[in-house]
C-alpha cells in the first residue's frame, strides 16, 4: 500500500493514504492536500494513481521539482521525493503487516525515510480542557452534540471529520467542513494520526498523545494519593445523578476538571457543558449572559440573544466561582432552580430549559450567608452533594506525579526535560498556595528557563505568597475563627518572625509595607510585638 508524506526540513509531519486516483496539491485550501509554504503555487501539482503507476503533473506553469530537477510531466516511484522549499512530499511504500519497512527504492543515492511505527497503544486527544481516549473504531468530533467529541467553536462545523481506526491504526479524514481539518498545520482530507501530532479543526487545536500504560488517578484526575479517594468516589456516586453538585476548594485545586469529569460520566454526556465564571462578567452584564435578552431591551441590544441556560439546554451549566454572584441576581437563579424556567431580559414569556448545575466557590458560602452576601435558600439548593477538593499541600504524593506529566507537556516546545532530585525535593517541601495551577506554571516556567535538559532546585522559582494564602492556610482559620481573628495572627507571627521589622515582614506576607501599616492601624497591633507573646 502506498502513503503520501509529508516533511519539513526533513521532519515528518503527517502521512496520507493513496486511496484515492488524484491527490491535488498546492497552497490553496480547496486541494485534497493544502501546504503551507510561500514557495508553494496555489494550484502546484497532482499525484495521480492509475493503473500501477503514479505520476506527477505539473499545475503551475513554473515546473515541479522531484528529486531536485524540474518537470511538467513525470512518473515516480516510491523513495521518490517532491519538493516545495522546505516541505516535501515522499512517496512510500509499506507493508500490510506492520508498516515496518519501505519496499522500493529509486536508486542507490535516494534517501528512503524511516516509516513510522504504528502502534496497538492507546491514544489520547488533548486540549486546554479536554482529554478524550481513542476508543472504539469510530470517533466524530463537530459542533452538533450528537459527536463523541463536541467543540463549542462556531468555526467548526457541525460534523467536521472522524476518526476511526484501521488495522489497530488510527487515521482521520475531513467531513467537507468549512474550514479544513489540519494535522500539524497541514490541510488534509484524510491522514494518519500519529503521537505528537497536532489535530486543528476550526480554532480548537489538539495534541495527539500516547499512552504508554494505565495513567496513575481516574476520571482524567492524574492522582496516587489517599487522600483524593473520596474526590473520585463522590464523583462516581453523583455523575449518573441529576442532581445539583457544589464543589468546594482553594483556587488552583482543580475544581472545574472535577466539573468535567461528573458531565463526562452523567447522562448528560452527549449534551454540551457550557462554563462561566461569575467573578469574570460585571453585574451589568451577567443578568444578560445568563438568561439572554430580547432585541432592544437595552442599549446595545441590537438583536435578540440566547443566554448559557438555553446554551446548556439538555446539558450541564457549570458556574465558577458561584459565591461572586449578585444578590439581585441570585432570587432570579433560585427561581429557575425550583421550576426550570427563565426570562429573558426584556420578555415576559418564560422558556422551558433543562440544565444540570454544577457550581464551585473558592470562598466559605456559609460565611457569606452569614454577612448576608449570599441568600440562606440559594446556598441549600445548590449544595445538594458537596465535594470539597483538597488543597494540593494534603496530598503531597501527587506533587512528583503532576510535575512529571506537565513536564511532558512542554516537551512540544522546549524540548525533553527532566527534574533532578534536588528539584523535585523542593518541589515536595514547597506548600504550593496557588495548588495544581501554580505547580503547572512552576514547572514550565523552569522547563523554557534552564538552559541544560535537567531542571535543578535553583530553576523552580516560586511567587511570593499573598496575605490570602497565609490566612487560607492558617490553622486558626480552620478551627473556625473569623477572617479578622485570622488576619490579626497572621500579621502578629509574621512581625514575629522578623522581629518587628515591618518591611520584611510585609514581604514575608505578599503585601506592600503601606498596606501592612494601615492594617496593624486599624487592628491595633503594636509596630514591635512583645517576642515572648503568642
Amino acid at each position: 500500500m502506498l502513503e503520501l508524506v509529508v516533511s519539513r526540513n526533513g521532519k515528518e509531519l503527517v502521512a496520507l493514504p493513496a486511496d484515492r486516483e488524484r491527490f491535488r496539491v498546492g497552497r490553496a485550501g480547496t486541494n485534497d492536500l493544502s501546504l503551507p509554504e510561500p514557495t508553494v503555487s496555489r494550484h502546484q501539482c497532482e499525484i495521480v494513481f492509475l493503473e500501477g503507476r503514479t505520476q506527477v503533473k505539473d499545475k503551475s506553469g513554473n515546473g515541479t521539482s522531484v528529486d531536485g530537477k524540474l518537470v511538467r510531466e513525470a512518473e515516480i516511484l516510491p523513495g521518490s521525493r517532491i519538493h516545495f522549499g522546505a516541505l516535501s512530499v515522499t512517496l512510500r511504500e509499506r507493508t500490510d503487516e506492520a508498516l515496518a519497512t519501505s519496499t522500493a527504492l529509486m536508486g542507490s543515492t535516494t534517501k528512503v525515510l524511516p516509516v513510522m511505527e504504528t502502534t496497538s497503544k492507546s491514544l489520547s486527544l488533548v486540549g486546554e480542557d479536554i482529554r478524550f481516549e481513542l476508543k472504539g473504531s469510530t470517533v466524530n468530533i463537530g459542533l452538533d452534540p450528537s459527536n463523541e467529541i463536541v467543540f463549542e467553536d462556531h468555526f467548526t462545523s457541525a460534523f467536521h471529520c472522524r476518526l476511526f481506526c484501521k488495522n489497530k491504526v488510527w487515521f482521520v479524514t475531513d467531513l467537507d467542513s468549512t474550514n479544513g481539518t489540519y494535522i500539524n498545520d497541514v490541510k488534509i482530507t484524510e491522514a494518519r494520526l500519529e503521537p505528537g501530532a497536532t489535530l486543528t479543526a476550526g480554532r480548537v487545536r489538539l495534541r495527539v498523545e500516547e499512552q504508554a500504560g494505565k495513567q496513575p488517578g481516574r476520571f482524567g484526575i492524574i492522582s496516587e494519593d489517599p487522600a483524593m479517594e473520596p474526590v473520585f468516589e463522590m464523583i462516581r456516586r453523583a455523575a449518573p445523578t441529576n442532581e445539583t453538585v457544589l464543589i468546594t476548594g482553594e483556587s488552583g485545586s482543580g475544581k472545574e476538571l472535577v466539573a468535567r469529569a461528573i458531565h463526562a460520566r452523567s447522562r448528560r454526556a452527549g449534551r454540551p457543558m457550557v462554563a462561566l465564571n461569575c467573578s469574570a462578567i460585571t453585574k451589568d452584564l451577567m443578568e444578560s449572559e445568563l438568561f439572554g435578552h430580547e432585541k432592544g431591551a437595552f442599549t446595545g441590544a441590537q438583536s435578540r440573544r440566547a443566554g448559557l441556560f438555553e446554551e446548556a439546554d439538555s446539558g450541564t451549566l457549570f458556574l465558577d466561582e458561584i459565591g461572586e454572584l449578585v444578590l439581585d441576581l441570585q432570587a432570579k437563579f433560585l427561581r429557575t432552580l425550583e421550576n426550570g424556567e427563565i426570562r429573558r431580559v426584556g420578555s415576559n414569556t418564560p422558556t422551558q430549559v433543562d440544565v444540570r448545575i454544577i457550581a464551585a466557590t473558592h470562598r466559605s458560602l456559609p460565611k457569606r450567608v452569614q454577612s448576608g452576601d449570599f441568600r440562606e435558600d440559594l446556598y441549600y439548593r445548590i449544595n445538594v452533594i458537596e465535594i470539597p477538593i483538597p488543597p494540593l499541600r494534603d496530598h503531597p504524593k501527587d506533587i512528583p506525579l503532576l510535575a512529571e506529566y506537565f513536564l511532558k507537556q512542554t516537551t512540544g516546545t522546549v524540548g525533553k526535560r527532566r527534574l533532578d532530585e534536588s528539584a523535585v525535593k523542593r518541589l515536595s517541601e514547597y506548600r504550593f498556595p496557588g495548588n495544581v495551577r501554580e505547580l503547572k506554571h512552576a514547572i514550565t516556567r523552569a522547563a523554557i528557563m534552564c538552559p541544560q535538559d535537567t531542571i535543578q532546585a535553583d530553576h523552580l522559582a516560586f511567587s511570593p505568597p499573598t496575605l490570602a494564602d497565609r490566612v487560607a492556610e492558617s490553622e486558626i482559620y480552620r478551627k473556625g475563627k473569623t477572617l479578622r481573628e485570622v488576619e490579626i495572627e497572621t500579621i502578629r507571627q509574621a512581625l514575629k518572625t522578623h522581629g518587628g521589622n515591618q518591611k520584611a515582614a510585609a514581604r514575608l506576607l505578599g503585601i506592600a509595607r503601606s498596606t501592612l501599616i494601615t492594617k496593624m492601624e486599624k487592628h491595633g497591633i503594636p509596630a514591635r510585638p512583645d517576642r515572648g507573646s503568642e
